[in-house]
């Protein structure tokens, strides 16, 4: 890790417009989660509440936030070129790459980890465990997406339509109808971590053991930041 970038990127992150559609999505969340509350008797029974944080949280908002903190931290500065101005320090790449993808893992849980906490706790409230579920899928999911969109936003021309891509047509389409690729899914991972933590299994059992779960998404998240730090050492000024 290096100071200076995790700032530079700190900076970069929230000085452009595209943070305020990360800022919206828990936002929305949080929205929808009063609403449910509001307009059920009580508490929202643990199996609903589950398949809310599961469907909106999992399925949705910790994507867009990943996608969105990746795209802006790492896309954007390939777009204007900033990115010059650290390849030309003695510092290397893969220690930039993974500085950056840093910054992106911790807006990753504080804008869709901690918010899906709070909705679960606005739901069921503080008896059950399915807000601390929540809050452990979305940790593990943000942590795959993270690894995930990192390399396509260094190894694609269009990082960002790529990443959309494969958001919408492998881990929302193909995952939900081919059973097998639930085993190389980071949705499919943060949804089996909820399962298997909350005290309601909602409508099915967990898809992956918890174990392999957490281990997919540690290894998504390292291998994603190994072969962008690779293709970042690769470059050469001219190609930027």
């Amino acid at each position: 890790m290096n100071s200076a970038i995790l700032r530079l990127g700190m900076r970069s992150l929230f000085g452009r417009a595209r943070v305020w559609l990360m800022i919206a999505m828990p936002v929305i969340m949080l929205a929808l989660a009063t609403l449910i509350r509001a307009t059920s008797e009580g508490t929202m029974d643990d199996s609903g509440a589950e398949g809310f944080l599961r469907v909106f949280g999992i399925g949705i908002v910790v994507p867009v936030v990943a996608l969105v903190a990746t795209t802006t931290l790492i896309n954007s500065e390939f777009d204007d070129g900033s990115i010059i101005y650290l390849l030309t320090k003695p510092v290397s790449r893969l220690t930039i790459i993974s500085s950056k993808a840093v910054v992106v893992l911790a807006a990753g849980i504080v804008f869709a980890a901690v918010p899906m906490l709070l909705a679960g706790f606005l739901l069921v409230g503080g008896s059950s465990h399915v807000a601390v579920a929540a809050f452990a899928g979305g940790v593990v999911s943000t942590v795959a997406y993270v690894g995930i969109f990192t390399v396509l936003a260094t190894t694609m021309k269009r990082s960002i339509v790529g990443c959309l891509l494969f958001w919408l047509l492998w881990e929302s389409t193909i995952s939900s109808l081919l059973s097998p690729v639930k085993w190389l899914s980071a949705r499919a991972w943060g949804t089996a971590v909820i399962q298997h933590l909350a005290t309601a299994l909602g409508d099915g059992k967990p898809g992956v053991p918890l174990l392999y779960a957490v281990l997919g998404a540690v290894v998504a998240f390292a291998v994603g930041i190994a072969l962008a730090g690779q293709r970042l050492a690769s470059m050469t000024i001219s190609e930027e």
